[in-house]
């Protein structure tokens, strides 16, 4: 994520795997989406998939004034293009890229609620939904964290190889920030894993704000006589 202006972030992302197989080698799905912080809608997404010989690009552009969104298809190198215009029935709306983040900020974090809210993907509109289902402590490259499992309705699923055929569980913190630390799915061609390694901002380094929690708990211990105490 990347602030852009005063309103607007940008949101990227990557998914790729080596799989077994030389088909499998090249897949790789990219995108990025424009998001605008004062209608908490996407003003843009692009889609990128590369699967074999297969390869698209999507392009979505919101025309939030008149309700409805402009749907290109591509094929490039070629002239090959579909464009069609989908309404959008409700704003605020997310699409496959902005979704968890607006969970993140605006969802019900507490165990056994759910947030629902429209969502834009597979060139149609949907509800989808985020249940929060239990907390966890989960161990992390930052160390064991408090964390809220959460896990989203089926339709929320990209199209391609990467498109969801089970269950994804997220692991957010459960603090305020609510960072998400750790996802596994289920998908066509097994199933994908990502563990947060680094999260960094304007005097925020999620790193040292464990490693600084951690010495704390140490340095509690030793002081209380739990470490360091030869009768016990």
């Amino acid at each position: 994520m990347k602030r852009i202006d005063k309103h607007r972030y940008k949101f990227s992302g990557r998914a790729s795997t080596a799989g077994i197989g030389a088909w499998f080698k090249s897949i790789e799905d990219k995108g990025y989406s424009l998001w605008n912080e004062e209608t908490k809608s996407p003003e843009k997404t692009f889609l990128s998939q590369k699967e074999g010989n297969y390869i698209r690009e999507r392009i979505y552009i919101y025309d939030l004034k008149n309700r409805k969104v402009k749907y290109i298809k591509r094929k490039p190198g070629t002239d090959k293009v579909r464009i069609k215009f989908v309404k959008i029935p409700s704003i605020p709306f997310q699409d496959i890229v902005t979704a968890t983040f607006y969970f993140r900020r605006y969802g019900i974090f507490e165990v056994g609620k759910e947030t629902v809210f429209p969502i834009f993907a597979g060139g149609k509109f949907q509800n989808v939904s985020f249940k929060v289902v239990g907390k966890e402590k989960l161990s992390t490259p930052f160390g064991e964290i408090e964390t809220f499992k959460v896990i989203p309705s089926n339709n929320l699923s990209p199209e391609g190889a990467f498109e969801r055929k089970g269950k994804v569980i997220f692991w957010f913190t459960a603090d305020k920030r609510h960072i998400p630390v750790k996802v596994i799915a289920e998908v066509k061609i097994g199933s994908v894993s990502a563990v947060l390694v680094s999260a960094k901002g304007k005097n925020f380094d999620l790193k040292k704000e464990y490693e600084k929690q951690r010495k704390k708990s140490l340095l509690e211990k030793v002081l209380s006589g739990e470490i360091g105490d030869d009768n016990g």
